[in-house]
C-alpha cells in the first residue's frame, strides 16, 4: 500500500501483507456476535431490507465475508433476480458458500473491491458492509460508480460516529479495551484483524464527511441513516442517469 492509498484507508490494511481474515474465517461470525453483542444482526437485516426495495436484476455484494448480507437479502420479499457474492479472501468466501448452499439466485466469485473484474454499467445494486474501513475508499467508490448502471444504487453499512461527542468518546474507550482483549482470547493471540478494525472505527469519516466523499465521486441523492445512536450508519447514493 502506498501513501496515497493509506490516506483513504481508515485501517491502513493491506491484504497482500497480512491474510488475517483468511486465518479467522471459521470464527468470524461468532466473533461478530461477541463484539457487537449481536447488534450486527440487526444492522445487516436493515441494509438487506433497504436493498430488497430496489428494482433491478443484479445485486453485487463486495467484501461479503461470510455472506451475511446475501443470506438476509434472500429472505426478503422482492429484491434482485440474481446476487453476486464476492470477497478477496477464499477462506471467507468458502464460509459464505456453505451458508448459501442451494440458493439458485446466487453466484460467488473471488473479486477485489478495488478492481472488480466486471463490465462497466452491469450492476443494479451495489453493497458493502463493514469492508469500507479496511479498503481504500476512493478506489472502491470509483469502482462502484463504474460497475453500476445509470440509476443504480450504492449502499454502504459501516462504523460511524455517535453525534453526541462525550458518548462517542466513551464508546471508543470501551472499544479500545474490548476489541483487543476479546480478540486476543478468542483467536489465541492472533488479534491483528481486530487491530485493523479498531483503527478503522477510530478513523473512518463522520457520516456527513463520507456522504460528501460519495458526492465528489459523482453519486447523487446521497443520504445516510444512523443505527444504534450512530455507532454505525447506512449510506445510500444513486449513479446519475445518462446525460445528467
Amino acid at each position: 500500500m502506498d501513501a496515497a492509498d493509506a490516506d483513504t484507508n481508515a485501517a491502513h490494511f493491506d491484504p497482500q501483507a497480512d491474510d488475517v481474515f483468511g486465518r479467522i474465517a471459521g470464527r468470524y461470525d461468532r466473533l461478530c456476535d461477541v463484539f457487537s453483542v449481536f447488534a450486527h444482526r440487526i444492522w445487516k437485516n436493515r441494509i438487506a431490507t433497504l436493498m430488497s426495495r430496489e428494482q433491478g436484476a443484479l445485486a453485487l455484494d463486495v467484501a461479503s465475508g461470510t455472506g451475511d448480507i446475501p443470506v438476509r437479502l434472500l429472505r426478503k420479499r422482492g429484491g434482485p433476480q440474481r446476487i453476486l457474492v464476492t470477497d478477496i479472501s477464499a477462506q471467507m468466501l468458502a464460509q459464505a458458500r456453505t451458508k448459501l448452499a442451494g440458493a439458485e439466485r446466487v453466484e460467488l466469485r473471488i473479486l477485489d473491491a478495488h478492481a472488480l473484474d466486471l463490465p462497466d454499467s452491469s450492476v443494479d445494486t451495489y453493497s458493502i458492509s463493514f469492508g469500507m474501513k479496511i479498503c481504500d475508499r476512493t478506489r472502491v467508490m470509483r469502482e462502484a460508480m463504474r460497475v453500476l448502471r445509470p440509476g443504480g444504487v450504492f449502499y454502504c453499512l459501516e462504523a460511524s460516529r455517535i453525534p453526541f461527542e462525550p458518548l462517542h468518546q466513551a464508546y471508543l474507550r470501551y472499544m479500545d479495551w474490548c476489541l483487543p482483549t476479546i480478540a486476543r482470547i478468542a483467536t489465541g493471540g492472533d488479534a491483528s484483524a481486530y487491530n485493523y478494525l479498531l483503527r478503522g472505527v477510530h478513523d473512518f469519516p463522520r457520516q456527513r464527511d463520507f456522504a460528501r466523499e460519495l458526492e465528489v465521486i459523482g453519486f447523487r441523492d446521497v443520504t445516510f441513516e444512523n443505527l444504534t445512536l450512530g455507532i454505525v450508519a447506512i449510506h445510500r447514493g444513486v449513479k446519475p442517469p445518462v446525460g445528467n
